[in-house]
């Protein structure tokens, strides 16, 4: 027997629902064995595995540049602008914040991670896509932003080491912070920073008034890491592993500091090794008199120039954070 008109009209409409053709019908997705292993807060965060000193990373995200964000000429090689979806947006975000009431700002970032996580030279963590460094804005006295080619070191007062004329900026810091620690999305676990910046920070946003809520959050994230560099011309921020995400370490395990190869002074060498102990001299013998200083002819003060570039004799910092 022949099949009917109505009979070819159920069979039609049968595929059609099954391959998802038919109006309406959702589509099915095929996934591969390596997505359907990483489980379902993986399919869209990546996957951060192990700590951030002992660790890989799997489907992360890769960090773009754009109007209102660079990557410091310095560290753009080698693409280490990799990491947990929620560290890459949450960067991308407040880099954005700070441009709406900036306009001209321009956040400059360092190293993330790289494509598949692991070690990176210079560091000590950076490993499994949680760990970002962000430099400070930098202006001139007139207000300008500055944006050297890398980080630049500061002093508690705000002056920069090495560069006369450059200072850092209360205000564009302070807004990158606030921004970073409010997130939606992204838990930031540390901020790391050296004290007297930190201090300095945390005084200009009581000065303008910030809310107490978020001078609270961010005076429990900004901390000057122990047994490691300070963190004097740059930001470390860090994130806490996304819920569900099985095979996320949050905290590195303790392990002894170690000497980073290829440093030198304040930058490389323990603080003990910094401090020269007076020579000896017997109770009876007097301290030696120091002559008396000439007299100066005066000079006339000229007002320094305003900076255009740092100077390029600077190394690039190590970021040895354990956590």
């Amino acid at each position: 027997m022949r099949p009917t008109p109505l009979a070819f009209a159920a069979v039609a409409a049968a595929l059609s629902f099954s391959t998802g053709a038919f109006p309406g019908a959702a589509p099915k997705h095929h996934t591969t064995a390596r997505a359907g292993s990483l489980g379902p807060a993986a399919l869209r965060f990546g996957r951060s595995i192990g700590s951030p000193t002992e660790g890989h990373l799997l489907g992360g995200t890769h960090l773009e540049e754009a109007p209102y964000l660079r990557i410091v000429p310095v560290y753009a090689g080698n693409d280490v602008r990799w990491g947990l979806e929620p560290l890459v947006t949450m960067i991308d975000r407040a880099a954005r914040q700070v441009r709406r009431q900036y306009p001209e700002a321009v956040t400059s970032v360092g190293h993330l991670s790289r494509e598949g996580g692991g070690e990176i030279d210079r560091h000590r963590s950076h490993e499994s896509g949680r760990d970002g460094d962000i430099g400070f804005f930098v202006r001139s006295a007139a207000g300008r932003q500055l944006l050297p080619s890398h980080f630049v070191q500061f002093r508690g007062d705000g002056t920069a080491v090495n560069w006369p004329g450059a200072y850092f900026d209360d205000a564009r810091n302070w807004l990158l912070v606030s921004a970073l620690v409010t997130d939606a999305e992204a838990h930031v676990t540390h901020l790391f920073i050296a004290a007297p910046l930190r201090a300095r920070l945390l005084s200009y946003a009581e000065r303008i008034g910030a809310p107490a809520a978020i001078r609270m959050r961010a005076a429990e994230v900004l901390q000057q890491p122990h047994g490691a560099l300070p963190h004097d011309d740059h930001f470390h921020v860090r994130i806490g592993c996304p819920s569900h995400m099985s095979g996320c370490v949050e905290n590195p395990a303790a392990r002894a500091h170690r000497m980073v190869a290829g440093t030198h002074g304040r930058r490389g060498a323990p603080a003990h090794a910094l401090v020269t102990p007076p020579p000896s001299r017997s109770p009876m013998t007097p301290p030696a008199q120091a002559p008396a200083p000439l007299p100066e002819e005066p000079r006339e003060e000229l007002p320094a120039p305003e900076p255009d570039v740092p100077p390029m004799s600077l190394p690039s910092s190590v970021d040895d954070v354990d956590g």
